[in-house]
């Protein structure tokens, strides 16, 4: 069964408000990146795996960067190539053939969770690396307080973070996620949570939620360190190949 490329019908539409959203994100996140990384000045590398029309990819070349997009999604990297003029890849990471020890900055924003080989991913992610290179995983959080509340009450239990399988593959919580980096010998940098309508790290769509009554319980959530996404910012040892 084909899932359609569930994501198109909310890329396509590359409006200003997306494209700045997009803009003030990736300037934030790379200069999170650079701090971590010790990467001062451009032009350092960037990869976005699921980067969709590759707004951030734009964004992050308009900045300097040497930065690269992979989505599988053939009518998303269209558009991208098209109207946004980004350097996008069609495929999966693994098909993607790119070269190692390349990138300074690597970024997973809601992928990992839909990923059949989450492991096999970051082994690769530590591959594309630099040393002492970063990267930035964001995901929903299974043991969040909202989503700890739905189970109690007996809803979505045939869901992972309220999608069902197949196009949410693996649910994480912080232990979790924080043992498969582990094992994929990457080190946590910092693991936090934080809400569905955090600027920072979610995409535009997600912003249109930032009126609902439900973001205070939200809110309340990620002050508890129980946010419904995960946070992830790792790092390739300095020493490492």
């Amino acid at each position: 069964m084909s899932l359609g490329f569930q994501y198109t019908r909310f890329q396509r539409n590359l409006t200003p408000e997306v494209l700045r959203h997009d803009r003030v994100q990736i300037r934030q996140q790379l200069e999170t990146a650079a701090r971590l990384g010790s990467v001062t000045v451009p032009p350092a590398r960037f990869l976005d795996i699921g980067c969709g029309s590759g707004s951030s990819v734009r964004a992050a070349a308009d900045m300097g960067w040497d930065a690269i997009g992979v989505d599988i999604d053939p009518a998303l990297v269209e558009l991208g190539r098209s109207q946004l003029q980004a350097n996008l890849r069609c495929g999966t990471l693994l098909e993607s053939k790119l070269d190692g020890n390349h990138f300074h900055f690597i970024r997973l924003r809601d992928v990992i969770e839909h990923l059949p080989n989450p492991y096999q991913v970051l082994l690769e992610v530590k591959r594309l690396l630099v040393p002492g290179g970063v990267a930035l995983i964001v995901t929903p959080n299974e043991a969040a307080l909202p989503a700890q509340v739905r189970l109690r009450l007996g809803f979505a239990r045939d869901k992972i973070a309220t999608v069902a399988p197949p196009h949410h593959a693996h649910g994480f919580i912080p232990d979790t996620l924080a043992r498969t980096v582990h094992r994929s010998e990457l080190q946590i940098c910092e693991l936090t949570t934080t809400t569905p309508v955090d600027p920072r790290y979610v995409t535009a769509r997600n912003m249109s939620s930032s009126q609902m009554p439900r973001v205070a319980l939200w809110r309340l959530a990620a002050a508890l360190g129980r946010g419904s996404m995960l946070i992830a910012w790792v790092q390739k040892d300095a020493a490492s190949n």
